[in-house]
């Protein structure tokens, strides 16, 4: 699953930890599917499971709970969501010109960060006459 599903379970469970037909209703979403991600997440440490204690027979359900991690990831999701990056036809051609340009110093066995100093030494160097 993406990482705006990820960031939309711990928005969810930051607001009030829930279990997962719980979530999986508010997400729409398969319950296998959010169980997965679940799983992953919790790997990941950004959610925490743990089953709730009551005193009602059967299975226990599992509350999820988002961790400290899982906080700073939903705010670093939300910045970035604010920052979305634009380009054009033109950087995208420039980025391309500018990869196989690297391609091509590696080929020829020139390390691509070496001549970049040396372009900027020249550059610098012709700057000050």
């Amino acid at each position: 699953m993406s990482l705006e599903v990820e960031a939309q379970v711990l928005f969810i469970v930051k607001k009030d930890p829930v279990g997962v037909r719980e979530l999986s209703k508010i997400m729409r979403r398969r319950t296998q599917a959010v169980v997965s991600t679940i799983k992953r997440m919790s790997a990941a440490g950004l959610v925490d499971v743990r089953p709730e204690e009551t005193r009602r027979r059967g299975r226990p359900r599992q509350v999820i709970n988002a961790t400290m991690l899982g906080d700073d990831y939903l705010e670093a999701f939300k910045r970035l969501k604010l920052k979305p990056l634009r380009s054009n036809r033109n950087d995208l051609a420039k980025a391309k010109r500018d990869a196989e340009y690297v391609n091509r110093l590696v080929a020829r066995g020139k390390e691509p960060y070496d001549a970049f100093l040396e372009l900027n030494g020249l550059v610098r160097t012709r700057g000050d006459a």
